[in-house]
Order: C-alpha cells, then structure tokens, then sequence
C-alpha cells in the first residue's frame, strides 16, 4: 500500500503532474480518471474497486432516472432503493462484525447459544468517504438543487479523485464539478504552493504526530504503570496526534490537489481555538459535520414527524422546552450518526457521539444561567486570561471524548479513567523517557513550539505560505530547509498508517 508520506507517493505524483501538463487540456479528466484508479490499486486491494464501481454506478443512473421521473413516487423509490444499496454495502463492509457482536450479547443475556459466524470482508479504500460523498450527489439531485452529470467519465473521477480517497474531505458536487472539470494549464506559484502545503502536513504527521504516538501507545498499552500526570499526559498527547495527523493528512490531500489545479473544501479551521464544543466541531472534520448536518439532521427537524412531535412538545411541556425537545432529539440523531461513522463500537457510538450531545445540550440549557454568572463575577468575555479559559476546558472536554477513539474497549476506557485519578507516585516517567529518548522528545518540543506558531497566524486569517513566501530570500529558504530536515530526521520513526484513514 502507498502511504501519502512516502517516497513512493511523489514519485507517482510526479509522473501524474508531468504527463497532466503535457497532454492536451481536454484530455485532463480522462487522465486524473486513470491515475485514480491506478492509485485505488496501488493503495488498497485491487478487488475492492468492486465495492466502488457498484455504488458509482447505481449512484450514477440512479441520479439520472431521478431527474427524468414524471411522478414523484417514483423518484423517491429510486431514490430510497439507491440509498438502503449503498448504505446496506456500508454496513457489510465495515459494521457486520459490531452487529453479531450485539446479537450474541442479547442472545447470551437470554441463555442463548453464541453465533460462532465471522464474515471477513476487506473494505475499500476509502468507503466511508465516498459512499457519503455520493449519497450527497444523490440527494441534491433528488432535490433539485443540484446538476445531473452525465458524463459517466467526469462522475467516475467525482467518485473516486485520487488526492480525497485516502481521507476525505468530503465534497459536494455542486461545489466542486466547474473546477475539477476545467482545464487546467501550468501554473508554477499553484504548483509550488501545492508542494508547500504537501511539506508542511508531512512535517505535522511525521515530525509530530508520529513523536506523539510513542508516548500514546506506550500509555495506553500500559497504564496500569504511569502516574496520574503522566495518564492524563497520555490523554492530551493523544488529542494531539490526532489533529497533526489528521489535519497534516488533510495538508496534504489539499497540497497534492492544488498541485493540480483543483481547490477540494477545507477539513479544520484552527479547532484548538475554538471556545466551546459545538465551536469545536464547527472547525473540525468540517466537511463530515456539515454533511450530517445538511442530509441527516435537517431532513429530520423537516419531516413531518418531527413537525408533529414539536406541536404536541409544545403543548405538553410549553413553548420553551418545546421547540427545544424535537431539536435535541434531531441532534442526537446527528451525534448518533458521527459516532457510528467513527467506527463499529460501543466506545465510538459513546465516546464520539452520545459524550458530545450531552456536553453541547448541557451548554444550551445553562448558557443564560452562565452568561448571568459570568456578569455577576465582572468577567470580561474577550479577556485572554477567560478566553484561554474556555479554550483549555474545551480542549479536556474533547480529549477525554478521545479515550473512547484511543481505547481497546469500553473497559479499558474506564481503566484509564480510574488510573487518571487515583494512580499517584513517581511511575512510569523513566519508561516514557526510554520509549521516546532525549532526541525525540527535543524534536518533538521544538516541532510543538513551531506549530503553536503557524496555529496562531493561520487563526489570523493569514496565509502561512504566501507569509513565508514575503520573507526575505534567505529566511524563506531557511524555514524550507528546516521543515525538510526535520522531516527526514523522522524517517527511522515514520510509517505509521493515518488514523483516518481506518474509515
């Protein structure tokens, strides 16, 4: 499998660019088609492309028939047909082991005998994206708010664009088919900048995020050693690894895209500034969010059910609560869904979905109570001390959320909980020191301080590169050289998969 960080990743992304910007324009689509279907085989196993090529093709005609339907009912069976295909194939793929796992825990409570049934399916690259990404086609077409494609071969390279299979973003097609369909001619600043952003999301998966992940495993793979600081230590690092590794994944998709001439929609907006959780999830795997909120959560807060269980809210428990009930219960819904998108588990359906409904209804119930407080205390809301405040409880909030992501099982998350407040001594400082060395560790702070200072010009508004770009000569070409050396000092610690990529 080619990993995006490899060597083997821009040897074949140079041979892509070269042979793009010699041929001719009208051939681009064609050609990024092709090399897209190369990739899929390179990065995963090549028979999965099945699982691919039935959803692009029930998507595809589905799409079609819809728009030429005369009656209603019949856009809407083939509407719901395609839907119940491509999710159904979803759930074989990568839900079928959480579902006997569930049937054999009711049945064993009723004395019943265990279903000894394993079905080993390996899931395509990337199935969790592209079934929502083309679900979403679907239903803008069933609505009317976006354009049928017929051009089997542009909605072929719609489905499976190398740059997002790996990890997303997720697109929409009514945003992105001008771009990705135009010509695009060589433009050496779209190229640089590109390789740029390529650079930086390496530098953020290798030099740090794979630093991190020594420290996170050793943790978790042993927790019953480590202190309570070093727990919690543990915790945070996580929380980390996470967004530099994610978001340096998203680097570089994005880098890889525009190298090509193509804008793909941004995935994080600086998150760790964010100063409440629903602000957090609004800069963070923003592409996923936003198609749950746009094809699960308001469809559901439309349908007439929900109408109807908002008028009989409000005639039992008053105006107040009754426009809150439906609206609560439509998020859940929503956090429902991000938990079982995250993974076939408990501890994601928990941890990633049912953790943060409760934290941002909590917040909705008692915002006015606090703002009242706050006004009692004199506490001004713009100042940094009560602004880092409310950056820092976020930040514990979302990470003790990724206990669930991190841990084996929801008994391991309870494990580490417990020996994060009660496992206090001296342990486990001498391990960490050995698993990660005086090197490492000096690697990874100096790599954290840079990041701290790309996060706060980038939450500026400011384009980092074109920032460096202005820079004098030699200071732009130190900061190039300082980014490439240490990502090479990270070879011997690199390889690592993307923890997203999982989906």
């Amino acid at each position: 499998m080619i990993s995006i960080t490899s060597f083997a990743y821009l040897a074949f992304l140079a041979i892509v660019l070269i042979g793009y910007y010699l041929i001719k324009p009208s051939w681009q689509t064609g050609y990024l088609l092709l090399a897209s279907l190369v990739f899929y085989c390179l990065s995963g196993e090549p028979y999965t492309l099945i699982y691919l090529a039935v959803s692009a093709v029930s998507v595809y005609y589905a799409a079609i028939a819809i728009d030429k339907a005369t009656e209603e009912k019949r856009a809407k069976r083939i509407l719901v047909l395609t839907l119940v295909l491509n999710f159904g194939l979803l759930a074989l793929l990568k839900y079928n082991g959480f579902v006997l796992d569930n049937v054999n825990m009711v049945r064993g409570l009723f004395g019943g005998d265990k279903i000894d049934f394993a079905v080993r399916i390996v899931a395509s690259l990337g199935v969790s994206y592209y079934t929502l990404q083309l679900c979403g086609y679907l239903l803008d077409c069933y609505w009317k708010v976006g354009m049928v494609q017929t051009n089997f071969t542009k909605f072929a390279l719609f489905a499976c664009y190398f740059p997002q299979m790996t990890s997303g973003p997720i697109s929409r097609y009514k945003k992105i088919q001008e771009n990705l369909y135009e010509p695009h001619p060589f433009v050496y600043e779209k190229v640089t900048h590109g390789f740029k952003r390529m650079a930086w999301g390496m530098f953020k998966k290798m030099v740090i995020a794979d630093r991190l992940g020594l420290i996170v495993n050793s943790v978790y793979g042993n927790y019953e050693s480590y202190n309570v600081l070093l727990i919690w230590a543990g915790i945070f690092c996580f929380a980390l690894q996470l967004y530099t590794d994610f978001s340096g994944c998203m680097d570089i998709i994005l880098g890889t895209s525009e190298c090509l001439g193509i804008y793909l929609p941004e995935n994080f907006k600086n998150p760790f500034f964010s100063t409440t959780i629903q602000e957090f999830w609004q800069r963070w795997h923003i592409t996923l969010g936003m198609w749950l909120k746009d094809y699960i959560m308001d469809p559901v807060l439309k349908s007439n059910a929900w109408i109807k269980l908002g008028e009989n809210s409000r005639k039992r428990f008053g105006k107040k609560w009754g426009k809150r009930v439906p609206t609560y219960l439509g998020m859940l819904i929503l956090w429902l869904s991000m938990g079982m998108w995250h993974g076939s588990g408990w501890k994601f359906i928990i941890g990633e979905g049912l953790w943060f409904w409760i934290v941002i209804i909590s917040g909705n119930m008692c915002g006015k109570s606090l703002q009242k407080l706050v006004q009692k205390l004199h506490i001004n809301p713009k100042n940094i001390l009560w602004v880092t405040f409310q950056r820092l409880r976020t930040f514990l909030i979302f990470s003790i959320g990724l206990i669930c992501f991190r841990a084996e099982n929801m008994g391991q998350v309870f494990a580490v909980l417990k020996a994060g407040v009660t496992q206090f001594g001296e342990r486990g400082f001498s391990q960490v020191k050995g698993d990660l060395g005086y090197i490492n560790l000096i690697l990874l702070c100096v790599a954290l301080l840079v990041l701290v200072v790309v996060e706060l010009i980038q939450n500026k508004e400011i384009d980092i590169f074109e920032w460096v770009t202005k820079k004098p000569a030699i200071a732009s070409w130190c900061i190039y050289l300082f980014i490439c050396g240490m990502i090479l000092l990270s070879l011997s610690i690199s390889g690592q998969s993307f923890i997203y990529a999982g989906f």
